[in-house]
């Protein structure tokens, strides 16, 4: 067929020449069949991201509350972090154009300010970017022209909307909650929502007694956190061996509790 095909590029059918066509025939069949492994392996492998993945991804993240790092635009399509910023300096080291951000805050409006409570109401994967939706993903058309007639910077309802993009193909590694979150810890407080990762993981004891809202010894600072809240009062006290040693105070249900860490752990539990 190759043979036929050089034949009929000469100007349509005719004999061959022996061993120089021969010779030609198979240089081209040699190149071809170079030209067609390289196309094999160097091809996409295709490895996007799973609906299993997807739909892990949304059960940890939705109805979440996080706090923005910066004001949000209200803006339906979303600003940009970029998972490996873009070559050309317009982005900052965190993957964001800050021109184009304060662009779409004057124009737009600020749909979610900075450290304001949110909750994530919408996850969707695109072939290469992660929407990641606040307080409703921002306002339609009609929302932007209002904010532009009341001029910039101005409050409205409607939240924002974050894509998280990676320029390629998103994969099942890429939506793994911790992987993700991490992602999004640079425009976001995500604190709330690396706690529950951190209980999934937990053993079994801790979690009861994160569930009982009571404190065991061996817990770590997080772990208190998420049983008893923030504490009234901290204190370091001094050490001369080189441990680290800190004491927690709180008040829960009539009763004084005083919890002693050492190098970051619950040593000694008192309650008065």
């Amino acid at each position: 067929m190759i043979c036929a095909f050089y034949s009929r590029g000469l100007g349509g059918p005719r004999k061959f020449n022996g061993r120089n066509d021969m010779k030609v025939c198979g240089n081209i069949a040699f190149y071809l069949g170079i030209a067609f492994l390289a196309f094999t392996f160097c091809a996409p492998a295709g490895a996007t991201a799973s609906k299993e993945a997807e739909e892990a991804l949304s059960k940890v993240l939705l109805g979440k509350d996080v706090k923005p790092l910066m004001d949000m635009p209200a803006y339906k399509d979303g600003i940009d972090i970029y998972y490996t910023p873009r070559g050309d300096k317009r982005d900052d080291d965190r993957g964001i154009d800050l021109k184009e951000l304060s662009k779409w805050l004057k124009d737009k409006g600020v749909g979610v300010e900075k450290d304001e409570d949110v909750i994530i109401t919408d996850i969707k994967v695109d072939s290469d970017r992660v929407e990641v939706h606040l307080g409703g993903g921002g306002e339609g058309s009609h929302g932007s022209k209002h904010a532009n007639k009341v001029g910039a910077g101005f409050k409205r309802a409607g939240g924002s909307r974050i894509n998280f993009r990676y320029r390629t193909d998103v994969t099942d590694l890429d939506l793994k909650p911790e992987m993700f979150v991490k992602f999004m810890s640079r425009v976001l407080d995500v604190s709330q929502i690396e706690g529950q990762l951190d209980t999934v993981q937990m053993p079994a004891e801790d979690k009861n007694a994160i569930d009982a809202h009571t404190v065991i010894k061996d817990m770590t600072y997080q772990m208190v956190l998420l049983s008893f809240g923030d504490p009234e009062q901290k204190k370091v006290e001094d050490t001369t061996d080189g441990s680290f040693h800190e004491t927690w105070y709180n008040l829960k249900e009539g009763h004084r509790w005083v919890l002693h860490f050492v190098n970051g752990k619950v040593d000694q539990i008192q309650t008065f």
